[in-house]
């Protein structure tokens, strides 16, 4: 038997089944994106009480879940100086991905409360979409400073660990951004998730504040 005769409806068929799965891949990519902009578009029609109630919730929501999976992040919420929720949404796609959420920053020595927003943008060999929940943890006045006003460096900062004074279990499961803020990560179905940052920008909404 001709093995070109063997091998062409397997070439074929092998073909078609990457053909179907990056179909698949690429139809649940676009739903992705249609979610994130009809939540975009949805936000934006609310009034800014009504979305700083909805962020408020979305913020106790985000501690409950932490505090299911993390122990030691209600401890460090009890006696930090400050600390801020986000949920997120996140889209890879090849060599581009993109990383948006919203969320609330509270001075627990002031009772200040900052609405923010986060942005990443990243290159590199990606594919997924997700969703995940973000607490920050900020030790002192001047990391809470820097992070309210956007000026922070994610992913660049990370080498100042050992001069945040931070040692043992304090902040067990959670990983350090930058200098003085600490981060806790968790997906939407309850799972630990391990982001980079590098890139990710966090500022205050005018329209909230």
């Amino acid at each position: 038997m001709d093995l070109a005769i063997i091998v062409k409806p397997i070439l074929l068929f092998n073909f078609g089944g990457a053909l179907l799965v990056k179909k698949k891949f690429i139809q649940l990519i676009l739903f992705a994106l249609v979610l994130m902009t009809a939540s975009t578009v949805l936000a934006a029609k609310k009034t800014p009480d009504e979305q700083r109630a909805e962020l408020n919730e979305m913020s106790r929501q985000v501690l409950s879940r932490m505090y299911q999976k993390y122990p030691s992040s209600e401890r460090a919420i009890q006696s930090v100086y400050a600390y801020c929720t986000i949920s997120a949404s996140s889209v890879k796609w090849g060599f581009w991905g993109d990383d948006h959420g919203r969320g609330v920053a509270v001075n627990q020595q002031t009772g200040q409360r900052i609405y923010v927003k986060m942005q990443e943008l990243s290159l590199g060999l990606n594919f997924g979409a997700k969703e995940y929940d973000l607490l920050f943890i900020i030790l002192n006045k001047e990391a809470w400073d820097r992070f309210i006003s956007g000026s922070i460096k994610f992913g660049t900062e990370a080498s100042a660990q050992a001069y945040d004074g931070v040692t043992g279990d304090t902040f067990a499961d959670a990983t350090i951004v930058a200098n003085g803020v600490w981060v806790y990560q968790l997906d939407k179905k309850g799972l630990a998730v391990e982001l980079t940052f590098k890139g990710a920008k966090i500022s205050p909404y005018k329209t909230l504040n």
